[in-house]
């Protein structure tokens, strides 16, 4: 009997033991299966590891469980280039709906103001994820201009001087101004009217007229140019060149001398003639000696001939109304009374088109001796080209001279 209970009294021992060691077994963690658990819910989340933009800070550093991010560029940034990552390599990418190459998106365009992105994470089976992006881009400032045009009267321009004067014949009644602008996104206004697709006819009173032009830029700031214009008088101009008329040097009227007052008259080579009877001989002698006088007296010389018809030839000769060239900064606006302007080009324009206008029917334009409106510029710091108009004869030549920044001027053989 005691021997029995001794035995019983061991079972229940071994078992309670059994047991316990059991049940200490059953709350040991296992650190691998924690681990493995951690990333499988991290994979069941779409979450992104990386968010970057090409030259670009955002307002605050990426975390991957903040979705919202702002940044400001410069306007001179026209694309963007996003650089985006997972940790799933199940997860597709899109960046306003365009999909991700290795992991980057290229040249997505911005606009003047807020430009929004959204980026979209989706594994297909998990929720998808977004993250924004808003970057502002403010307008430009640019407001200036790079030269006033006139059909009539000619002025320097400087981009930063905003008040010019320009004088004009008094037969101008108006004149046509054409601004360009720096920037191709700001907005040009002459008198009211917009200037933006080319010139704007001002008409003009005798005296002074003011013209204003007025710059916006994309962002809104504004620059005024002034220009007046001043149209000769009528009668004032005629004044003047009366003036001048009189005002030339006359030939002095020699005073006889005392000795030629006391000498006896004596009668003239004319009025020997006239003494003559009127035979057939002395007819024909008293004829030559007239012709000869008249000859003397009368014809002007060769040389006063001759300056007299290039004078009467250049003020008849027609004009150009207007000249562009496809490349190039003037120095100065073109002006129908103007024959010579300079104009600078990269170093490697070899070529480059003119376009002359007329002021009147039946006139011929010629390039260089050539009808062709296309020129070829050498390899040298300058090249000098003739535009000449002419008709009936009479012609006037306008020379550009196209500068290019060569330190030493090249042969063309």
């Amino acid at each position: 009997m005691l021997k029995q209970g001794i035995k019983g009294k061991s079972m229940k021992v071994i078992l309670a033991g059994s047991l316990i060691g059991l049940g200490a077994f059953t709350y040991l963690p296992d650190a691998n299966a924690e681990e493995t658990n951690i990333k499988e819910e991290a994979n069941a989340q779409n979450i992104l590891s990386k968010l970057e933009i090409e030259g670009v800070s955002l307002n605050q550093d990426f975390a991957e469980d903040v979705h919202d991010y702002r940044a400001t560029i410069e306007n001179d940034i026209e694309k963007i280039t996003f650089h985006v990552e997972s940790p799933s390599k199940d997860a597709v990418i899109s960046v306003n709906g365009t999909k991700l190459t290795n992991g980057v998106v290229k040249d997505l365009l911005l606009q003047t103001g807020m430009n929004t992105f959204e980026i979209t994470v989706s594994d297909g089976t998990n929720e998808a994820a977004t993250y924004t992006v808003v970057i502002e881009k403010p307008g430009s400032g640019e407001n200036r201009l790079t030269s006033i045009g006139l059909s009539q009267g000619s002025l320097a321009f400087d981009p930063n001087v905003s008040s010019y004067h320009v004088s004009v014949e008094n037969q101008v009644k108006s004149v046509t101004v054409t601004p360009s602008l720096s920037d191709r996104k700001a907005h040009v206004i002459v008198d009211e009217n917009d200037a933006t697709k080319g010139g704007v006819m001002v008409p003009l009173q005798v005296g002074e007229t003011a013209v204003k032009i007025n710059v916006t830029a994309e962002n809104g700031d504004e620059r005024t140019y002034t220009l007046t214009i001043t149209r000769a008088d009528a009668k004032k101009q005629e004044t003047d060149v009366s003036h001048q008329d009189k005002g030339q040097k006359q030939p002095a009227i020699k005073k006889p001398s005392s000795a030629e007052e006391n000498k006896p008259n004596t009668p003239s080579t004319a009025d020997s003639i006239n003494d003559i009877k009127p035979t057939k001989a002395s007819q024909a002698v008293k004829e030559a000696k007239l012709d000869n006088i008249s000859s003397e007296k009368v014809n002007p010389g060769i040389d006063q001939v001759s300056a007299a018809g290039q004078s009467e030839e250049k003020e008849e000769a027609p004009v150009l109304n207007s000249l562009k060239v496809s490349t190039g900064v003037w120095n100065k606006s073109f002006a129908s009374n103007e024959h010579t302007y300079h104009i600078e080009v990269d170093n490697d324009v070899t070529e480059v088109d003119l376009h002359a206008a007329a002021g009147e029917d039946g006139v011929t334009i010629e390039y260089e001796g050539e009808s062709g409106a296309t020129v070829k510029l050498k390899n040298k710091a300058k090249t000098a080209i003739s535009v000449t108009v002419s008709k009936e004869g009479k012609r006037r030549t306008y020379v550009l001279v196209f500068e290019k920044d060569l330190k030493v001027e090249m042969d063309d053989d």
